[in-house]
């Protein structure tokens, strides 16, 4: 019998050991590539570095800086603005296509298909395509506002619509993906939901704001947290777009980040606004976690 015990722990043993060896390629590049750099930037956080001299211990030097600087409240407000903008949109409409897909039609896994498209093509081309309808003097929108009369708008050159006009584009290229989620949520639902309130004389609208709504709050739950974080950090496309411009207009914090970091080289205090960041997303996330007891429901 204890032979048998010491066999069968050895046996353990091996397999844990061959579990250590299995996993430990990913364990390493998580090490390397992720755990170490964020303790390296938090370090530098707290230091004066441009990558050519070695790091100067300034303490909360670098936060006082941001904090009282005007760069800071300018940013966020970029920032705070393209996610008002994007993330209520990109649901909305999400949810408009995942209704209508959701109906028995023709062809509807094609157009499914098609409204996702833009979320699965890299940012690059849908910027490339959206600078083309943008264009002030042959973009496709300014010519069908000149074919109805209208002044023609300057899109992405002007401070007034800017951001909107990437927040626009992020809409376009979301929205595909709320839908798919949506639809999914919808075809979770139960139809003798349906047929009990269609009994109790709950017309379409009713149906829809008293039970296909709070049935959908969990999808609707995971899709507000994932674009807040997502849209906060958001960089590519109006980098692409108008690098920022007109007049720091379209500078969002990731930008700053990026700009502070590899055109000033100030490390340190690039490594601070990420750190702003991080903790502010932390805490937005933690709230809505906190706040999902009020309005999601779970029961089905």
């Amino acid at each position: 019998m204890a032979a048998a015990r010491r066999k069968e722990r050895t046996l353990d043993q091996r397999n844990a050991i061959m579990g250590y060896i299995m996993v430990s390629p990913i364990m390493v590049g998580i090490l390397l590539f992720s755990v170490i750099p964020v303790i390296f930037s938090l370090y530098i956080s707290f230091t004066n570095w441009d990558m050519l001299h070695p790091q100067q211990w300034v303490g909360l030097a670098n936060y006082k800086g941001i904090f009282s600087g005007s760069t800071l409240p300018l940013v966020w407000k970029n920032t705070l603005t393209y996610c008002a903008i994007a993330i209520p949109g990109a649901i909305l409409f999400g949810m408009l296509l995942a209704l209508a897909m959701n109906a028995k039609i023709h062809g509807v896994a094609l157009y499914r298909t098609a409204f996702f498209m833009p979320n699965i093509t890299t940012t690059v081309a849908v910027c490339i395509v959206w600078m083309w309808l943008y264009n002030k003097d042959f973009g496709l929108l300014n010519n069908i506002l000149r074919g109805v009369g209208l002044q023609p708008v300057k899109w992405i050159s002007s401070r007034q619509w800017a951001m909107r006009s990437v927040s626009f584009m992020s809409i376009w290229q979301a929205m595909g993906y709320d839908m798919i989620l949506l639809t999914a949520g919808l075809k979770a639902i139960d139809e003798t939901y349906y047929e009990a309130a269609m009994i109790d004389g709950a017309n379409g609208w009713k149906s829809f704001w008293h039970l296909t709504l709070p049935m959908l709050t969990p999808t609707l739950f995971f899709l507000v947290v994932t674009h807040c974080i997502n849209y906060v950090q958001m960089f590519d496309a109006a980098y692409i777009l108008t690098e920022g411009g007109p007049g720091h207009a379209t500078t969002t914090v990731v930008m700053q980040i990026y700009n502070t970091a590899f055109q000033y080289f100030r490390m340190g205090e690039a490594s601070s606004y990420a750190w702003v960041l991080f903790v502010f997303v932390f805490v937005v996330t933690a709230i809505q976690f906190k706040a999902q007891d009020k309005w999601v429901n779970y029961d089905v």
